[in-house]
């Protein structure tokens, strides 16, 4: 399971302006990662383990 821990950043506008951005591009690799997982389940009734990445895409 996932689990998150809340860390206080100061406003150092530099500091929140990389943090956002790495946060933003995480959660866009998720759901590229989830829409790709589900366009191999729907053509061929596939689905990807842990450990299988790469196959079938």
């Amino acid at each position: 399971m996932y689990s998150c821990q809340q860390v206080l950043v100061g406003k150092n506008p530099d500091l929140i302006a990389i943090l956002t951005f790495l946060c933003e591009q995480s959660h866009k690799l998720t759901n590229m990662g989830i829409y790709y997982g589900r366009q191999l389940y729907f053509k061929s009734h596939k689905t990807l383990g842990k450990f299988d990445a790469g196959i079938g895409l």
